[in-house]
């Protein structure tokens, strides 16, 4: 990372800042679609990041990797609008329930489509239950392809404690599935994570 670019967008020069952030871009919008896996939601999330980013840049004093402190930004949007979502979805179909009724999914799209989309849908609210050091090395390494080593630049810690908190949350993952029953077996949860990423 450029010092001297990073001195001159925390004084507040937004063409620094563009430069800054340009190879950071495709990095926010991933993170953002891999958290939401929907593009509407990613875009909005993406821009989000980019504005705190913005503002709270003053603030970055070069305690972690810039690429680290950018991701976290991005991830804590992402469940913000988690926690939204799930909050207004609550809210809007309580009265419907109340009466017994519980709308289907009339989405378009063959079965195995609407399937392996509730399949993603459901292993990313599980992901989002995750602790938040589990979360950040299950979604870099598993999702964004990350290597352990960059994921332990990144989150400025050891390969080993990156590798160790991936399979906890791989393990935490199977229980949150399993107690929902939607897994028959502990193998499903790699095959759950195959269609996250598609």
């Amino acid at each position: 990372m450029d010092e001297l670019l990073l001195r001159r967008a925390q004084r507040g020069d937004p063409e620094a800042f563009g430069q800054l952030m340009e190879p950071m871009e495709q990095l926010v919008w991933r993170v953002c679609w891999h958290y939401t896996g929907d593009r509407e939601a990613s875009s909005d999330c993406a821009q989000d990041a980019m504005i705190r980013i913005w503002r709270g840049l003053e603030s970055y004093r070069g305690d972690c990797a810039f690429e680290s402190w950018v991701y976290r930004i991005a991830a804590n949007c992402c469940m913000d609008w988690l926690r939204k979502k799930k909050r207004d979805r609550s809210v809007s179909m309580e009265p419907m329930r109340e009466q017994g009724f519980d709308p289907a999914d009339t989405s378009p799209g063959t079965e195995d489509q609407v399937v392996a989309k509730d399949e993603r849908r459901r292993l990313r609210e599980a992901i989002a239950l995750l602790p938040e050091d589990q979360r950040e090395a299950l979604v870099l390494t598993q999702l964004e392809r990350v290597s352990y080593e960059e994921a332990a630049r990144m989150l400025d810690t050891t390969e080993g404690t990156v590798k160790s908190r991936v399979n906890r949350a791989k393990a935490r993952l199977r229980e949150i599935l399993s107690a929902e029953g939607e897994l028959s077996a502990p193998g499903d949860v790699k095959k759950g994570e195959r269609r996250l990423r598609t």
